[in-house]
């Protein structure tokens, strides 16, 4: 059975999904009846009436296990659930009472399954839900790649690009039909891999969707994949010691006791580490005195694996975890690292480097040119969304162990030099959150509504300004902290209740 340490944040992957708007009493079709739906390319498997009492189970699905072995709807709706193009799994759950949209929710890490949970949310808030496996199964795992084979580039292109794109298209004509008219607008929501899908809806198919949430997204496949390459050729060359738990911890110590106040509010959460000065040298052995303490060389591991990152030609390089979360996340398959998956996607036999001779100035520039236009999302015109109309909020956790937030942040960073600064505010909002971990939880407030603030923002024109975070102290007390347009942060008043979103402003700290 795979390590699933630090995991469970995969049970908000989809933040914002219960948001339900006004409700608009449809008279749909007989669900049975969408059994005999033709369209072209798709073959309807079953249609069936899902009862809200509890006795119809989610299909397998890895995402199911948060919410415990028996998982089962408590939603009353019409499950239309076929095939796209022979291979592409889609389900479309249609509610009874509709609000008149359509939902896409996205996947996470190599997932062929659906997220069902994150479905069942959108249908509780009156959505017509849609989601997809992305044309291959692993109904067990997140993480399993055994699927990707040169001998199959078709299941690799649908699952990095097309599966989402296909779902759309046709979870479309599916509403239509169900309901005799069309989704007045159509959203995507996703996490992780589900936040590198809708960022690749944005720039690759721009009039999917009226409005995406991405959250921490896993857009940088080449530079992410071969990031451990490249630090660990460092450590080899330096003849060193990796950090271990004990060194991992004092790191984490280090930057809490000189970061945490600096918002004017010592509460276990660093809420701008952009601006926190630590450095690892505070603890290197005969500089602190400390009986903890780090040696010379570790010292220079930690300024390695956290924070941004460049290669000695000076390249971008994918970078590391914010100071104050641990630099290690291990996935496992089986008892086994299951591996980077661009190990996968370029067979041995085609590559001009090793994992111990990588040479990310060298190797990495030719990869991106070959898997970029397939596996990577990091295009940074997105004129043709914004023409469109198209509203994107991204969001990001500061103590994200899993993908780095300053990843992010540089996405902004040449997504802004590309369409200009100006540009940003028309249709793209940045919330990074202090002391959410990946998609969730974490010790800061990480549940907040970004999909109701997206659809104020497509249908009314209400540009959101900033986001209302909630979660609890770790007394179980209630606490609620303000999100602010990246590059603003929440700064404590200087009066009031730290843990109530009143008493913060946005500024810079």
């Amino acid at each position: 059975m795979r390590s699933m340490r630090g995991l469970s944040v995969f049970s908000i992957l989809l933040l914002g999904a219960c948001n339900s708007g006004e409700q608009v009493i449809s008279e749909p079709k007989n669900c049975a009846a969408m059994a005999d739906l033709k369209i072209a390319d798709v073959r309807i498997d079953a249609a069936e009436e899902i009862p809200g009492d509890g006795t119809w189970k989610f299909p397998q699905s890895p995402f199911n296990m948060f919410l415990g072995p028996n998982a089962a709807s408590k939603h009353t709706f019409c499950r239309v659930a076929g095939v796209i193009e022979d291979e592409v799994g889609f389900e479309v759950w249609l509610p009874p009472e509709w609000n008149g949209r359509l939902q896409s929710v996205g996947n996470g890490g190599f997932t062929g399954a659906i997220a069902y949970p994150a479905m069942h949310d959108a249908v509780a808030g009156g959505y017509a839900a849609a989601g997809t496996d992305t044309g291959h199964k692993t109904p067990e795992k997140f993480f399993n790649t055994d699927w990707i084979s040169p001998e199959r580039p078709e299941q690799q292109e649908n699952f990095a690009r097309r599966a989402h794109h296909l779902l759309a298209v046709n979870a479309k004509k599916v509403v239509e039909a169900f309901y005799s008219e069309p989704a007045h607008h159509a959203y995507y929501t996703g996490c992780s891999s589900g936040g590198w899908q809708g960022l690749t809806e944005a720039q690759q198919y721009p009039t999917d969707y009226d409005g995406i949430v991405a959250g921490a997204p896993a857009n940088n496949f080449v530079r992410l994949q071969t990031r451990g390459y490249y630090t660990s050729a460092l450590l080899r060359a330096s003849g060193g010691e990796e950090l271990n738990a004990d060194d991992i911890a004092l790191l984490v110590k280090g930057a809490y006791n000189k970061c945490d106040p600096a918002d004017g509010v010592t509460d276990g959460i660093i809420s701008n580490p952009e601006a926190c000065d630590f450095d690892p040298v505070d603890l290197q052995c005969g500089a602190s005195g400390a009986n903890a303490c780090l040696s010379p060389e570790k010292v220079e591991r930690a300024r390695l694996l956290y924070g941004p990152l460049q290669s000695p030609g000076g390249l971008q390089l994918y970078p590391g975890n914010a100071y104050g979360v641990p630099a290690f996340f291990v996935f496992e398959e089986d008892g086994e690292d299951s591996g980077p998956a661009i190990a996968k996607v370029i067979p041995e036999t085609e590559r001009d480097w090793t994992p111990e001779t990588f040479d990310p100035d060298r190797d990495i520039p030719p990869l991106e040119n070959q898997l970029n236009d397939v596996w990577g999302a990091w295009k940074t015109d997105l004129t043709e969304f914004r023409e469109s109309g198209g509203k994107l909020i991204v969001y990001h956790g500061w103590t994200d162990p899993i993908l780095s937030p300053y990843n992010t942040l540089q996405y902004r960073k040449e997504l802004a030099q590309t369409m200009g600064e100006d540009a940003l505010p028309d249709f793209y909002r940045l919330y990074m959150a202090p002391g959410m971990d990946h998609c969730g939880g974490g010790v800061g407030p990480s549940r907040f509504d970004a999909l109701g603030a997206l659809v104020k923002w497509v249908e009314e024109g209400e540009a959101p300004t900033t986001l209302v975070a909630s979660g609890v102290t770790v007394d179980g007390e209630p606490r609620t902290r303000l999100l602010c347009n990246y590059p603003q942060v929440a700064v404590y008043d200087g009066e009031g209740d730290p843990d109530n979103v009143d008493s913060y402003s946005c500024g810079s700290q």
